[in-house]
């Protein structure tokens, strides 16, 4: 690929990047121990209260019986017109878990693994265009295989 072509793809390409530093801009929300308050510090209180149950959200998660509970595969995925999706969870000690920065005309549909100690709910937020959040649970009890020798 010639420079030029590759240089003009680099820039179109880093529009459709831009993501903010939730990290930076919320930092108090990553702290938060409860649901509701990473929630709250996250979106602000009168955002919080838009907040409505939607089955266009949607979690791929089961119960598991897992041989490693630190490698707990959660898929997410909606369809609404997004500013940004966030994943909170109830099991360990910080709530939020993830959040993304969501562009005009970008899908939502993302898969990571998580750790989990013990069971817990997983919570995705999705703050749509029209300034309302959305969000769907699943509750995952997680049981860890240990081996062990017979003999």
């Amino acid at each position: 690929m010639k420079r030029r072509h590759f240089l003009a793809l680099a820039s179109l390409s880093s529009s459709y990047l831009f993501a903010i530093d939730f990290r930076e801009t919320k930092a108090k929300a990553w702290k938060a121990r409860k649901l509701n308050d990473a929630a709250v510090k996250l979106y602000g209180e009168e955002k919080f209260a838009t907040l409505q149950v939607s089955d266009r959200v949607v979690i791929e998660a089961d119960k598991f019986i897992v041989p490693n509970a630190r490698q707990i595969p959660v898929k997410f995925r909606s369809d609404i017109e997004a500013k940004s999706v966030a994943l909170f969870q109830t099991a360990n000690d910080q709530s939020l878990v993830a959040v993304f920065s969501i562009n005009k005309g970008m899908i939502i549909d993302y898969e990571l693994n998580i750790r989990m100690d013990r069971k817990g709910t997983f919570f995705v937020v999705v703050e749509g265009l029209d300034d309302k959040l959305y969000y769907t649970r699943q509750f995952i009890d997680v049981n860890e295989i240990r081996c062990s020798s017979g003999g």
